[in-house]
């Protein structure tokens, strides 16, 4: 045997499979829907399930705490709920799976109220909402504001017995066990998706009734301050409008050639082409917006002229290190920045990251996506000061006294803003923006003192946000420790340990070994 095979075959001795590996009773097969993938048996799950039947606490299920689990097309076609858009003048506020977790909560379209299946769509007050598919398992309580909007059939309506137990409920799925629990049900090669039965039969841990109210306190504690940040942004965009002295901007003034209800069509100067040629980038929105601007209070002006064009960046891409909470700094993704919380947020070495210190964000950047979606706006608040920002969001830095940031977070996010955005997509796959591109955006030359009145309510609406987040950590740590001891929390490092262990026995892929570890099983092998 020559010494090359040899070498091979030691090496595939001396290395030892790093997949997961667990061994359980052939009994299990046959309980549920007698899957044969693998997740739906994963081993922490199954540990979780041990611990929780081992625990003295008295238990129910999710269905027994509910007097309804249940998704609109769940014993129905689908197409009973074609929709049928309308003007909000005459139909109902639709919020879309993504849509539904955004902060703030602007309904993307609206539905006709003579839709027949209409009421199966709407969720009262009180419930909670899982979602089904796509993005799996991620719950919602329902407060005032999304009481009053149709709800997409893409998520799970659970109906609690009780408003406590709905906010208990509510922390136990957001909670390491519930979601460890949840992601045992889910199902689908292509798209993930689960149905009511998977969550119906979990079992839940009761701690004692003073521990269960305040849990529950903090829950509508939480919800009742996102209801009133919502509030603040709508009083934000009525005043900007006032201010401006605009109505708010929509399809029927854009500045189409013949009648209203005549094939959209326009001309274009050539002297106006520039050096894009493509129709999306000269449909007369932006024209149509700018002449109503114009016809407002204050002149435009270009935000890089404002600001200045070097306070509009973006950090450079880098490799991406990802370690654990304690050794890391959390890394804001784009999809992860409109929502009212970021879910499965993940961290990066302080240390091994690259240039690290420009994707850092401080408190008062505006915050853009730039690629994929273009144009979602955010804030970095107090509660997101020291993080990391993806390279895929640009930020937007106004020095003091030029415009407050509250105020253009307000102003992009109108349709003033949001079609400039739209307009400078470039791209063939991936819509890009670019910060020149941002730097040429017009907005409203507004004197700085008559800007803070608007920012201050936005800032408001971050912090109140900040706060719910906080007092929604509280009230998982709090059912957490109440089911499991502290002890145990701290050695399962965060609460998204669970779900990366998951996620890697789903992926079923063998670790990739390097660096000093690769050299030291190398150096074995030479001996």
């Amino acid at each position: 045997m020559s010494d090359i095979v040899a070498s091979k075959l030691e090496l595939e001795r001396d290395w030892e499979p790093t997949v997961r590996r667990f061994v359980l009773s052939s009994n299990c097969l046959y309980d549920g829907d007698s899957r044969l993938d693998a997740t739906a048996y994963a081993e922490e799950a199954t540990r979780i399930l041990a611990e929780l039947a081992a625990s003295s606490l008295p238990k129910e299920t999710i269905g027994a705490l509910c007097d309804t689990i249940w998704h609109p097309v769940q014993t129905q076609a689908r197409s009973n709920f074609k929709r049928i858009y309308t003007d909000p003048a005459h139909g109902v506020p639709f919020v879309s799976s993504r849509s539904m977790f955004g902060f703030p909560l602007k309904p993307e379209r609206f539905l006709s109220k003579l839709m027949r299946k209409l009421p199966d769509l709407m969720v009262p007050k009180g419930w909670l909402l899982l979602s089904r598919s796509g993005t799996v398992g991620n719950p919602l309580f329902v407060g005032t504001t999304l009481a009053a909007c149709a709800i997409t059939d893409h998520a799970i309506r659970i109906e609690p017995k009780t408003l406590e137990t709905g906010c208990y409920l509510y922390a136990f799925l957001a909670s390491r066990y519930g979601q460890t629990l949840i992601e045992k049900g889910v199902y689908g090669s292509t798209v993930d998706e689960l149905e009511p039965k998977h969550i119906a039969g979990i079992p839940v841990p009761l701690l004692p009734e003073s521990k269960r109210s305040r849990i529950s306190e903090l829950i509508i504690t939480a919800y009742d301050l996102r209801d009133q940040a919502n509030r603040l942004f709508e009083r934000a965009e009525t005043d900007l409008h006032v201010l401006l002295g605009v109505v708010p901007f929509s399809d029927d003034d854009v500045e189409y050639l013949g009648k209203q209800n005549d094939p959209r069509a326009f001309v274009v100067d050539s002297s106006d082409l520039g050096v894009r040629l493509d129709a999306s980038h000269h449909v007369p929105m932006v024209r149509s917006l700018i002449h109503k601007l114009e016809q407002g209070r204050f002149a435009l002006a270009r935000l890089g002229d404002i600001i200045r064009d070097e306070n509009i960046s973006m950090p450079p891409r880098s490799a991406r290190i990802y370690v654990d909470k304690e050794h890391g700094v959390p890394l804001l993704q784009g999809s992860q920045m409109p929502l009212m919380r970021p879910y499965g947020l993940k961290y990066i070495s302080r240390t091994k990251t690259p240039e690290l210190d420009r994707w850092i964000i401080r408190t008062g950047c505006v915050l853009i996506t730039r690629s994929g979606t273009i144009g979602r706006v955010g804030f970095c608040s107090e509660g997101w000061d020291g993080w990391a920002a993806s390279e895929h969001m640009l930020r937007v830095i106004p020095p003091s006294g030029t415009i407050e940031p509250g105020f253009l977070i307000s102003f992009l996010s109108t349709p003033f803003g949001q079609h400039q955005m739209n307009a400078k997509i470039y791209g063939g796959v991936v819509d890009e923006l670019t910060a020149e591109d941002m730097s040429n955006v017009l907005v409203p030359n507004v004197p700085f003192d008559e800007q803070q009145s608007i920012g201050n309510l936005v800032r408001q609406a971050y912090a109140f946000r900040d706060e719910a987040n906080e007092l929604e950590d509280q009230a998982i740590g709090e059912l957490e420790d109440g089911i499991g001891g502290k002890d145990e929390r701290e050695d399962a490092k965060d609460s998204e340990t669970a779900r990366k262990r998951l996620i890697e026995i789903k992926d079923a892929r063998q670790r990739l070994v390097q660096g000093d570890e690769l050299r030291e099983r190398l150096a074995r092998i030479d001996t």
